[in-house]
């Protein structure tokens, strides 16, 4: 449905009601390993409250404090953040929410901040014959109209299915190319290598790679096998929701939710090219376990030499897995310990994690470094959603899952 321009919410009066809450950055003596404590005090604020099961964030360069925010219910919202107020984007095209559908990434054409490409690109959930697809569009962002102009449909991640796990997060590489996640619809495990993640013919459970006009390159890895969708660059993905391009290597990190615990962490070698065409096992390989009798799913990854080994990931038993979602890696100057560091919001054990990547690394089998995974925000009883850095502040943004949400603020005390 077309979304109607939203009248001005002010929230200057909440915010100035809402206490500032000082929490130090340290681990907790219930957490994993033995982490010490840090010197770091952090400030949480409120930035704007009652968003309606919020799914990403993305700052609007040379714009003043803006960012647009959606929720998942289809709106786009322009929030400013210095003063906690918002205003209704409209011109979106008809988002269909059912489950956990509805309108969910947005990130901004990398030429952005040139005025060049004023295009704000989204992903979000339609309807067609069989069920519902994550689907890829872009506007042209109207700021002072508030609205997005010359919308247009870029791609469709079919089949139409009427499962859940759509994926849907997206990222441009240092070359322009735009990334995209599309979750395996929650196709059966037993269905092992006819499964949608590992059937080419198919969207599901795929990382697609395409221009940023929605054209497909010519050098993708499938391109010219009949076999195969030109789309594919990677598969064998369960729901990846979460992904980041390193900002020293230019590859591509992304989290993937395991079944029966079993959630990873894994890596795009796009560097040097080697992820192109590559198996991510999902449900052939994997440290998954069926949710009901706790069996093992497939093989595990190390024992089939045609899958991609995840980086670090959970086992039944590693504290309960974690349930992943938004990713950024941390380079600002407003916590410089913390630089080169991952963050990633926890969904079903609500906290955010800071984690140092350097120390991931398998030792007899196991995957090591849950010893300096940092624990933010515990105890808010907050499912985190996202996470973005502020490319001028370093300031961390969280967005909250909730029917009534927080947009929340983690700066150092003065």
């Amino acid at each position: 449905m077309k979304q109607d321009t939203g009248m001005k919410i002010p929230m200057g009066v909440i915010l100035g009601m809402i206490a500032t809450l000082v929490v130090p950055a340290c681990v907790n003596a219930s957490d994993h390993g033995s982490g010490a404590a840090e010197d770091t005090e952090i400030v949480v604020e409120t930035v704007v409250d009652g968003l309606q099961r919020p799914w990403a964030l993305a700052f609007l360069p040379g714009e003043g404090d803006l960012a647009l925010v959606t929720e998942r219910t289809g709106r786009l919202n322009l929030v400013n953040l210095a003063d906690g107020s918002r205003e209704q984007i409209s011109g979106l095209p008809a988002i269909a929410t059912p489950g956990r559908g509805g309108l969910l990434d947005v990130v901004l054409h990398p030429e952005f901040a040139a005025g060049e490409q004023n295009w704000v690109y989204i992903t979000y959930v339609t309807q067609g014959s069989g069920g519902y697809a994550m689907t890829l569009g872009r506007g042209r962002l109207d700021l002072a109209g508030r609205a997005l102009s010359e919308f247009e449909e870029l791609f469709v991640a079919t089949p139409y299915d009427s499962g859940n796990h759509y994926g849907a997060r997206m990222v441009f590489d240092d070359a322009g190319y735009l990334y995209v996640t599309s979750g395996d619809r929650q196709a059966p495990h037993r269905l092992q290598a006819q499964h949608p993640s590992q059937d080419l013919q198919s969207y599901h459970g795929k990382t697609l790679r395409l221009y940023a006009d929605g054209s497909i390159p010519d050098d993708n890895p499938f391109v010219g096998n009949p076999d195969a969708l030109d789309a594919i660059y990677t598969y064998g993905h369960r729901n990846h929701q979460g992904m980041a391009v390193h900002p020293e290597t230019g590859d591509i990190w992304q989290n993937e939710h395991g079944e029966g615990d079993g959630d990873e962490i894994n890596v795009l070698r796009i560097s040097d090219g080697s992820a192109a065409g590559s198996n991510y096992g999902w449900p052939i390989a994997t440290y998954g376990r069926d949710y009901r009798s706790g069996a093992e799913v497939g093989v595990l990854p190390p024992q089939n030499p045609d899958t991609v080994d995840p980086v670090h990931w959970w086992e039944r038993g590693d504290d309960g897995g974690f349930p992943p979602s938004g990713m950024a890696f941390y380079m600002g100057n407003a916590f410089p310990a913390w630089r080169g560091h991952m963050l990633m919001g926890n969904l079903a054990d609500q906290y955010l994690a800071r984690f140092d990547t350097d120390n991931f690394g398998v030792v007899d089998g196991r995957s090591q470094g849950h010893e300096h995974e940092y624990r933010l925000l515990e105890g808010r009883g907050w499912r985190i959603r996202d996470v973005r850095v502020h490319p001028e502040t370093g300031y961390i943004y969280v967005l909250v899952d909730a029917n009534s949400a927080p947009l929340v603020r983690l700066r150092p005390q003065d």
